[in-house]
């Protein structure tokens, strides 16, 4: 069926309410099909052989280029956190006319790169000490949309859209003017066209069906990426976070160049990979959990809940800047702790529960548009 996504209200909507989701002798070439060669030094026609491409198969992609003058090259490669990934060429005498290099994707220690968007930039000085520089993120890329319109098989458990440029994604799922339940893709690049999503309409821990909420709600936002980016996909060993943790020393970054055209950006466009995403969290009742195995809870009037992060990495994310923790009880709003913190007890009143099992939902979000969730069932038992 055909599912028209609306956008979210700003106003009462407790989980959405955050934003939805030497220089002066370098001159920055910005690709246009409308350049041509001429007597000073220019690069342009930059284009890739293909948007996506799996390097664990052995497959590689092609850049191509032309340079209107002879010079010395630098191509490099950089990740989505403008670090170094790869330096294709450096300093190499190439004449006037077009040129292509090839990248396996592989980087600077001959290893499989991890899925994810990669871009090139490339540099050119020539003879007389003019110098020129294709830099993609200074002209193209971070244009934020939202997508309204979309298809839900729920039979086949997928949900699909389209893109019109290769984009970075964020897909989430919930309720109306209550809980975020599930973040199916998180700020994760997609290319151009259809793109299909599988997923079974369940919330983050399998407890919810949204589905069967009349009231449902799936947000798509997304941001462009750079122009010449490539998809790296195929690598099922290692992921982003695990090999950007395990380089042994820092890569050297990208330099910073101002923009060279005026573009209204995401502000999860230059955010890092690494911080900016969902963070994990748990739910959990000290007073029952006294084992591995976590059993719906029996409550009559009142239990404490514990709402942690237990993530090293992801708490010092989040304590870095204010958050909200929101408390649902079957998808509708409970409480809410504004100056929340970490570990957080919450005495939780179920006086006015009524009898039987409850799925308890927490959101805790931040100001810069990051999310946690976690949800557990209890069951509320009235005294005789």
């Amino acid at each position: 069926m055909i599912l028209k996504w609306q956008r979210m209200p700003t106003v009462g909507w407790f989980v959405w309410l955050i934003a939805l989701w030497s220089i002066a002798s370098v001159c920055l070439a910005q690709q246009s099909p409308d350049i041509s060669p001429s007597q000073s030094l220019a690069i342009f026609n930059v284009t890739l052989s293909k948007s996506s491409f799996d390097p664990s198969r052995g497959q590689a992609v092609e850049l191509n280029y032309r340079l209107s003058r002879s010079a010395k090259v630098t191509v490099k490669i950089f990740d989505p956190d403008r670090e170094l990934i790869r330096v294709l060429s450096k300093d190499v005498e190439q004449s006037q006319g077009p040129h292509k290099l090839a990248w396996d994707g592989k980087d600077l220690d001959a290893r499989v790169v991890p899925n994810e968007a990669y871009f090139f930039t490339i540099e050119a000085e020539d003879a007389t000490g003019s110098q020129i520089v294709y830099d993609p993120i200074t002209f193209s890329g971070g244009e934020p949309f939202e997508i309204t319109e979309g298809r839900i098989d729920r039979e086949g458990g997928t949900l699909s859209y389209r893109l019109s440029k290769p984009s970075r994604v964020s897909v989430r799922a919930g309720v109306a003017s209550s809980a975020l339940l599930r973040t199916l893709v998180d700020w994760e690049p997609r290319i151009a066209g259809t793109i299909t999503e599988y997923w079974n309409g369940k919330d983050r821990d399998n407890l919810i069906n949204l589905w069967d909420l009349e009231d449902h709600k799936i947000v798509i936002s997304y941001f462009t990426l750079p122009e010449t980016s490539v998809i790296a996909y195929g690598n099922s060993t290692l992921d982003y976070r695990t090999y950007k943790h395990g380089l042994s020393t820092a890569r050297p970054k990208k330099a910073d160049r101002p923009m060279v055209n005026r573009r209204r950006v995401s502000p999860h466009f230059l955010a890092s990979r690494l911080q900016d995403r969902e963070l994990a969290a748990t739910l959990s009742f000290p007073e029952f959990d006294k084992s591995e195995e976590k059993a719906v809870p029996e409550v009559k009037d009142a239990v404490v809940v514990r709402i942690d992060v237990p993530s090293q990495e992801d708490r010092e994310i989040l304590l870095g800047q204010r958050f909200e923790i929101i408390l649902f009880i079957d998808t509708v709003y409970y409480a809410e702790e504004e100056r929340g913190y970490i570990p957080f007890n919450y005495p939780l009143d179920v006086s006015g529960v009524p009898e039987g099992e409850h799925v308890l939902t927490v959101n805790i979000i931040t100001p810069k548009n990051q999310f946690a969730i976690a949800s557990r069932k209890l069951k509320v038992v009235k005294q005789p």
